[in-house]
């Protein structure tokens, strides 16, 4: 641990020779701080993530006795408001239905959710119950909370890091920052010179160089290969962060990306006297007309006015389905919406989260998902660990500035972009430079109070 991070980083290198030697030192450092730091972050959501990838797999190993169901020779499935009826008997007094939904799969149970309105508790505050039905004899299988199962806890860590919603600003700034560690180690790895001949250390790891070589090279060559689906998978969650995700939607909205009902779903006329609301079958019956719904999620109305809606989800690359939203007075669809009709950008945002979570071609893509968050958490680890064996004894070991180091043009150009591209970016840049400003004046002070 005797050698500096500083001695053999590429801080040390002479810039002039070309740009890209230029930008060296100062992409080394804000690679290193940025790794530093989020790490922490990257490992927890992208164990986190790499478990979700095969939440409906490992959901069906960890409960089959709620999850999985056998088929009948005939396939027939009971009507969609016997397993509601038999659901809602399995549990006491009180609990209203809320959706339910169908995984793929014939031998898959329904999930069937009910809420329970609590006076004074907001609305992701209210306690719901999930119970599992087989649909083909509409047999309760067992029920348990909503949010306190496994894949719930996962999903909340990935999201939040059980920090609420300061945890989520964390999680999109650590995601940001990885976008760019990603970019800036891509641009660290470019051979340059002679090393573009060489195929060991630049495109094949080194195992036969000792300890350091071997962990630089997992560290960068791994990543290399699978770097635009690990930054497909960091860009696409963002659409689901407190900042860029909700900039992005408002930006859909307001160039009219976003389909009418999606953006203000229709209402229900108003139930005549004496009229019975439209029942569940039939709202099925109605939805299916319009699409196959191999795999969808129905919502139930609350509210006067509020109407039946139900999904369809795009994933393994079947963009054939969409929504139907449905009169709870009249049975009428109110609305439809199917992939081709959508404008671009919601076509986009709609494959978002199929390719977030590696969906959007099956188990292939889910194979690579798992791949991508598992090289991120070695690269992570092993920039970490790096540091920690090459930091002096007694010292931290950051790479310093140089005294004839510049900062160039290209790296000014960039930072702009990158924070008014991804606004906590541009935030923690600030807050940075405040931190920086702010040692440089106390710095100040203690050498005029040493005069």
């Amino acid at each position: 641990m005797s050698t500096s991070t500083t001695e053999s980083s590429p801080a040390a290198k002479k810039p002039g020779k070309s740009w890209l030697a230029a930008l060296y030192p100062a992409v080394w450092r804000w690679h290193f701080w940025m790794g530093l730091i989020i790490t922490p972050i990257l490992v927890v959501v992208s164990i986190t993530g790499a478990l979700y990838v095969f939440e409906d797999e490992l959901e069906a190993l960890l409960e089959p006795e709620l999850q999985q169901v056998e088929v009948p020779a005939d396939g027939q499935m009971r009507a969609f408001s016997e397993r509601v009826a038999a659901a809602q008997v399995a549990l006491p007094e009180g609990w209203e239905f809320s959706d339910l939904s169908r995984m793929s799969g014939l031998d898959r149970s329904d999930r069937i959710v009910f809420h329970q309105d609590v006076e004074d508790m907001d609305a992701h505050e209210t306690p719901h119950r999930v119970v599992f039905v087989n649909p083909y004899t509409a047999e309760v299988l067992g029920d348990r909370d909503r949010d306190s199962a496994f894949f719930p806890v996962v999903l909340e860590i990935h999201r939040t890091l059980l920090g609420g919603s300061f945890g989520r600003y964390l999680v999109e700034a650590g995601t940001c920052w990885g976008i760019v560690s990603m970019l800036t180690g891509l641009l660290l790895w470019w051979p340059r010179g002679k090393a573009r001949r060489k195929a060991e250390g630049v495109w094949v790891p080194r195992f036969n160089k000792g300890l350091r070589v071997a962990l630089r090279d997992l560290h960068a060559i791994p990543g290399l290969y699978l770097s635009l689906f690990v930054l497909a998978i960091m860009g696409t969650g963002l659409l689901y962060t407190q900042v860029w995700g909700k900039a992005t939607f408002a930006g859909l909205y307001f160039s009219g990306q976003l389909p009418a009902p999606y953006v203000s779903p229709p209402k229900s006329t108003e139930l005549a006297d004496g009229a019975t609301p439209v029942g569940i079958d039939r709202v099925m019956a109605e939805a299916r007309s319009h699409y196959a719904f191999d795999q969808f999620y129905l919502a139930a109305p609350h509210n006067p006015g509020d109407c039946w809606t139900v999904f369809g989800n795009s994933q393994d690359g079947k963009l054939d389905e969409g929504a139907v939203y449905i009169d709870a007075s009249t049975g009428d669809p109110l609305a439809s919406i199917d992939y081709p009709s959508l404008q671009p950008g919601a076509k986009a945002a709609l494959m978002f989260y199929s390719i977030h979570t590696g969906r959007i071609f099956g188990l292939p893509t889910k194979i690579l998902a798992l791949i991508s968050c598992l090289i991120i958490v070695a690269m992570s680890l092993t920039g970490v660990w790096m540091w920690w064996r090459r930091h002096p004894s007694g010292k931290f070991g950051a790479p310093r500035r140089t005294r004839n180091e510049a900062v160039p043009k290209t790296i000014v150009a960039v930072i702009i972009v990158l924070a008014i591209f991804f606004p906590l970016v541009g935030l923690s840049l600030i807050l940075i430079c405040l931190i920086s400003a702010l040692r440089w004046g106390l710095g100040r002070l203690r050498g005029g109070s040493a005069a």
